[in-house]
């Protein structure tokens, strides 16, 4: 069950579980997925590694991939991605080298995670988002 509390203008919004191990925002794109009638670790993984994950110099997560359509979704919060200019890069090359391997990367900024989910989802699955990197 997913509990629901009133953000600042009023709206319903859902609270992230404790044992979500993800951010707030990656938990509004999951279960935006999931009303989507995804399931995860049928037509979704959460947090998949590409070419050795955090482990390995040069590779990288995918926050959610989705087996189809085929396609790579990344959440870009505020603080990890778009601070510096050297995050910004390091998900600039990231997505080079995740589509390089066939795999469409689609990026949902915190504000569209947090405030339009569902949307910002069917836009990144359509590939109509048309949008990088924040701030690349």
């Amino acid at each position: 069950m997913v509990t629901r509390t009133r953000d600042d203008a009023g709206r319903l919004r859902e609270v992230k579980p404790p044992d979500f191990l993800g951010s707030e925002p990656e938990f509004f794109i999951f279960r935006a997925l999931q009303r989507r009638g995804m399931v995860e670790g049928i037509h979704f993984a959460f947090q998949s590694a590409f070419f050795g994950g955090r482990q390995t110099r040069g590779g990288a997560i995918v926050d959610f991939f989705v087996r189809s359509p085929r396609v790579g979704i990344n959440v870009q919060s505020e603080f990890f991605h778009q601070r510096t200019s050297a995050q910004r890069a390091n998900d600039a090359l990231q997505r080079i080298a995740i589509e390089s391997s066939g795999l469409r990367v689609e990026f949902i900024s915190e504000d569209d995670a947090r405030n339009r989910p569902d949307e910002a989802v069917a836009e990144a699955l359509a590939g109509t988002r048309g949008r990088g990197p924040i701030g690349a």
